[in-house]
């Protein structure tokens, strides 16, 4: 059985941040404004999870333009796009090397998928959510499809759920117990910094990912924030996403950020990967190629795991 030769850094990178994410969006009237749960108010759950939805219940979509900026060990990458996302779980980002199309990456609320130039054979691979659930599928690289919603602020938290405040001398933790989308148990917690932010700076410093013993999968570290003039929403406008096991680190730098500017039919066109059909549609799940038996999986070429 061949394998497929997967080009470690692109890979790693591209599917583990750039996937939706599965809060369900909130849309009514404005809310009331929330002042950062700072300065010398106590802290505790409700008002850090208000805070934060505060801001995610005006976010229904964003549009940005986006570089790129990503190292694994020594090797080192930078690409130029376009990323685009909606409420819960829509997601499309296309990216440049040298001005040559070189990932697609996208997510609705049924599947995930992506095309990497550089892959060998440069199939779009794509798995449904709920083949991913089982735990099963192979999938050759870290998998945290919240990770890039949540540091965008777009994200909402349940405040019916159970969470843990951690309190240090600078900043504040939110930790909650949950369940990745591969089914494994994780631990996610928000960082706040305990003083009031000033302008430019973000009040909310991070996203982590641990397991359950508090071994780190995944960062997320938000360096700057903008406010967006319409909406007064704040929007991070650079990340930095790190993954200690891979030894990758990435840096996404946000320009032209646009608030809820995708209509229905924009979302019909973005979301889908009915434009990528002219390149060979590669199953995870099934681990075939699309439109080849299921009984050919023993000869297909599998994803190789770096």
């Amino acid at each position: 059985m061949r394998t497929m030769a997967w080009p470690s850094l692109g890979v790693v990178f591209g599917v583990s941040l750039l996937v939706g994410c599965n809060h369900v969006p909130v849309i009514g009237k404005r809310d009331p404004v929330v002042t950062p749960p700072a300065g010398d108010r106590k802290p505790d759950v409700p008002s850090l999870v208000a805070y934060l939805n505060s801001n995610a219940r005006k976010v229904q979509t964003i549009k940005a333009a986006v570089s790129v900026d990503a190292k694994q060990g020594r090797q080192a990458i930078g690409l130029d796009g376009n990323l685009a996302c909606q409420k819960p779980r829509d997601f499309r980002m296309k990216a440049r090397v040298l001005g040559k199309d070189a990932v697609d990456i996208g997510s609705n609320s049924d599947e995930f998928w992506y095309w990497i130039s550089k892959a060998s054979p440069a199939y779009v691979y794509h798995c449904d959510y709920k083949s991913l659930a089982t735990g099963k599928v192979n999938v050759p690289f870290p998998f945290q499809p919240d990770m890039v919603m949540a540091a965008l602020g777009v994200a909402e938290f349940d405040p019916k759920a159970k969470y843990e405040l951690k309190e240090y001398p600078k900043t504040l933790e939110l930790v909650q117990t949950t369940t990745s989308p591969t089914g494994q148990a994780v631990r996610r917690i928000t960082v706040f910094d305990k003083h009031v932010a000033k302008p430019g700076k973000p009040q909310v410093l991070a996203h982590v990912l641990t397991d359950t013993k508090g071994k780190l999968i995944c960062r997320a570290s938000v360096h700057r924030v903008e406010t967006h003039r319409a909406t007064g929403v704040i929007v991070p406008t650079r990340v930095t996403i790190e993954w200690p096991a891979q030894e990758v680190k990435m840096s996404l730098s946000l320009s032209d950020v646009q608030v809820n500017g995708i209509d229905k039919a924009m979302a019909g066109r973005l979301f889908r990967r009915a434009d990528l059909t002219n390149i060979t549609n590669y199953d995870l799940a099934k681990g075939v190629i699309d439109g080849q038996s299921s009984l050919r999986r023993a000869g297909a070429e599998q994803p190789k795991r770096r």
